[in-house]
């Protein structure tokens, strides 16, 4: 039986703010850590991006910004940290660079798909010379501005970055910050909750758009936005998606779903990785409560807070290899086997209303999915359906793109401003 709650919490430090960090890097911080490191990868480092778009009420200057900034990253170490040491031995400590400021004139950027975001990555982040996090303050035309939090995964998932946007908020209006309050982290968690493992069996999955056609390299996202939000959101896409796959193969689809650990502790706050994933499978011809029931079942089990026993020695292989490894190269980017058909992100519903200052008030949200493979961002702005999706461009060529866009507008509505 998974162990009860006051026996665990009672395993961990007491919550409380802090203004410092020094753990170990756990093993999925070590994972997202190696993504792009080995020098045969085609794959790029990890990053969580965030783009607030909005209308600019006054002026907002480098100094109100950076002023801002430091006040966040003093209550929120998880966002100045730095890895020091080696394989098992590495550890984070929060003695690094604050996040940088950038400022970026006469961007044209819509909002509807990677085409236009090249100034995202002008700039490196680095874990072990700082800084690992950024703000990107973008002016447009027409009294518009996109506000940026662009960070490496290995120091911060998409709630931790959510956190630190409205912490950012809170400090441009002048409130008390929230501030992160644990010092453990998402590996002392699962070890603490103790919970039973499930043994799965070797598995054969599909690709989301059918096999691997072409030699280009690199990946590209678009938004749908779509019609109001629906009741099982999450389950309905995700079975939309499995539809569309069975039309190529029968092999069953196998869809990840990244699930919160913070729930397991009340009232944790950080901006550091506390998430973990787990696996729903469809057969061709599953019904809609298939992916519920199977999805339940894990949750009511505690599955995305069991610890796998190969988690204790996955620190101890060089980050280069696990990269070489786990990633794409060209000997293998048009080859390899999908580990799974798509990772959905559900972040629900994203709440614009505490997103706004004196400076800058925010309308739109757009949350890109990350490289790799097929990845899905589902949220809802306005009570109307995002959806943000990803795909190596050996999955989206010959048509393939427009076919899964034309796919999802039939089940779910018209999209707005669609770019194709």
């Amino acid at each position: 039986m998974p162990s009860d709650p006051l026996d665990y919490l009672s395993k961990l430090p007491p919550l409380q703010t802090q203004h410092a960090l020094s753990r170990p890097v756990s093993a999925s911080e070590y994972y997202h850590a190696s993504v792009g490191t080995s020098a045969r990868t085609l794959e790029q480092p990890r990053h969580v991006v965030f783009m607030l778009r909005g209308v600019m009420l006054a002026e907002l200057d480098a100094a109100a910004l950076t002023q801002a900034i430091a006040q966040v990253a003093q209550v929120n170490p998880g966002i100045r940290l730095r890895w020091q040491g080696y394989l098992g031995f590495s550890r984070w400590t929060s003695d690094g660079a604050l996040p940088r400021l950038r400022i970026v004139e006469g961007c044209d950027w819509d909002g509807r798909s990677s085409q236009g975001t090249e100034f995202l990555d002008e700039q490196d982040l680095s874990l072990t010379h700082g800084p690992c996090a950024e703000f990107i303050w973008v002016r447009q035309a027409g009294s518009r501005g996109i506000l940026v939090l662009r960070s490496l995964h290995a120091v911060m998932d998409g709630m931790g970055g959510m956190h630190l946007l409205a912490e950012l908020f809170r400090a441009l209006r002048n409130e008390t910050l929230l501030g992160s309050n644990a010092v453990f982290s998402d590996a002392d968690l699962m070890r603490a909750m103790q919970i039973p493992t499930i043994k799965h069996l070797p598995y054969e999955t599909c690709a989301l758009t059918g096999a691997a056609r072409g030699d280009c390299v690199g990946d590209d996202w678009w938004r749908l936005s779509l019609g109001p939000v629906q009741p099982r959101l999450l389950s309905k896409v995700a079975l939309a998606l499995t539809d569309f796959a069975h039309q190529f193969s029968n092999l069953p689809v196998r869809i990840a779903i990244p699930a919160d650990l913070r729930r397991h502790v009340p009232g944790l706050v950080a901006s550091t990785n506390f998430s973990n994933m787990l696996f729903v499978h469809l057969a061709k011809g599953a019904l809609p409560g298939d992916f519920d029931a199977q999805l339940q079942a894990q949750i009511l089990a505690r599955q995305e807070a069991a610890y796998p026993a190969i988690y204790d020695w996955l620190r101890w292989l060089p980050l280069t290899w696990f990269d070489y490894l786990l990633g794409r190269r060209l000997s293998n980017f048009n080859t390899r086997k999908p580990v799974e058909t798509v990772v959905i992100s559900n972040m629900g519903k994203i709440d614009l209303t505490s997103l706004v200052c004196p400076y800058f008030a925010v309308d739109d949200c757009v949350v890109p999915p990350m490289p790799g493979n097929a990845f899905v961002v589902l949220y809802s702005l306005n009570n109307q359906i995002e959806i943000m999706l990803g795909l190596p461009r050996i999955l989206s060529g010959q048509g393939r793109r427009q076919a899964l866009t034309d796919w999802l507008v039939a089940r779910f509505g018209n999209t707005i401003g669609q770019v194709t």
